[in-house]
């Protein structure tokens, strides 16, 4: 069985060997609007502090441990929930605390960060001595608590390689994944991010930033689940709205890319379908904004239901868009792509995640070229109850 760091020195190795560690929390003080963040192992003895990003000057260095009785983080080890403070002034369970005097803070969060056996590791801890509006936003936290699901798988994956072979790594999968990362933290990540930062007196606009970023951190915690052989968090559940929901993502598009015309083709569902159906809408909506991308202005593209006895199937269809044969065999591997009129340089994941969402249910997704033009196939097997 994989053995855990027994010391605070290995902890403090182990993070400090994750080229993204850094990164993320540069991002995770971006997203929280807070001055400093912290990974901190959290045992029933002490609170150490294994990794931060400080850029108040505050003095808090990796190795610094506090006294644990002390600290909210004890709270969170106890009861495993997440501590959100916007202003400890306004918060009536912890303005009397002592924490906020002790340690000079009026916003604080606190998110537990366990390993996917469901052991805890420690908390992802942020603060700062000013209040924190942005932490009264849902999709902040739960952006935040996406950073520290994909701590904890990070992390997990890390303890099992080093209990396999100890020593520096060589890896050129585990590479690859971290360059990937540093892509997703540095990149892609803060695009949103600066649309949110200026967007913080525009309540909906900000809202609407903070939902896309939290859409693309979780597209980044299932990118790493699925690179480490974790599998999808799939959650399965009867849908008697899925026709619905479909229809409401191709408005969604036509939105976005107004010049290109989008169509349903769909059939009736005589009962409720049994999928999860967020990824669902997760995987059509990445192989049909690829299918405009890849189409010129004025293409109609469409979405066709098929209900069969054991099987749902989704076909997207371009009635112009052409791809290159060549490029067919790779279609669905994570890509660094270049900037372009349609999108900027970052990592593409949404071709690479519905197929790994379709293999999740047990299902398949597959391209074919018709004549020089690219079609999806997405089968999910079902039974209708």
């Amino acid at each position: 069985m994989s053995s855990h760091p027994s010391s605070a020195v290995e902890s403090l190795e182990l993070l400090a060997s994750l080229d993204s560690v850094a990164a993320l929390l540069r991002v995770v003080c971006e997203v929280s609007g807070l001055g400093v963040a912290t990974i901190a192992e959290v045992t029933d003895q002490r609170w150490i502090a294994c990794a931060v990003e400080d850029r108040i000057a505050y003095g808090l260095q990796p190795g610094a441990e506090l006294d644990l009785e002390s600290t909210l983080c004890n709270h969170v080890r106890s009861s495993h929930d997440a501590v959100v403070i916007s202003d400890v002034e306004q918060n009536p369970t912890y303005c009397d605390h002592p924490a906020p005097s002790l340690y000079g803070w009026k916003s604080y969060l606190s998110v537990p960060v366990f390993r996917p056996n469901g052991t805890f590791f420690g908390t992802l801890c942020a603060f700062d001595p000013r209040p924190a509006p942005r932490l009264e936003q849902g999709s902040v936290i739960t952006t935040l608590e996406g950073f520290a699901r994909l701590l904890g798988e990070l992390l997990a994956r890390e303890e099992q390689r080093r209990d396999e072979m100890p020593g520096p790594r060589g890896d050129s999968d585990l590479q690859t994944l971290r360059e990937q990362l540093l892509v997703l933290f540095e990149q892609d990540l803060q695009r949103p991010l600066q649309a949110l930062a200026t967007q913080d007196s525009q309540a909906r606009d900000g809202q609407a930033e903070a939902g896309r970023l939290a859409g693309r951190c979780g597209e980044a915690a299932d990118f790493v689940r699925t690179r480490l052989g974790l599998g999808l968090p799939l959650k399965l559940a009867l849908e008697d709205g899925v026709n619905e929901r479909l229809a409401s993502l191709l408005a969604t598009l036509q939105a976005r890319f107004p010049d290109r015309h989008f169509n349903g083709d769909l059939p009736v569902l005589p009962a409720a379908l049994r999928l999860d159906l967020p990824h669902l809408l997760q995987a059509v909506g990445a192989l049909l904004e690829h299918a405009a991308v890849q189409s010129p202005a004025g293409d109609t593209l469409v979405l066709r239901g098929a209900l069969e006895e054991r099987s749902y199937q989704l076909e997207v269809n371009s009635s112009a868009a052409t791809v290159d044969p060549a490029t067919l065999a790779q279609l669905f591997q994570p890509a660094l792509t270049q900037a372009d009129a349609q999108r900027p340089a970052g990592l593409a994941l949404g071709l690479y995640l519905a197929q790994e969402i379709a293999r999740g249910h047990g299902g398949s997704l597959i391209a074919r070229l018709e004549n020089g033009r690219q079609r999806f196939i997405l089968t999910l097997p079902t039974a209708l109850d």
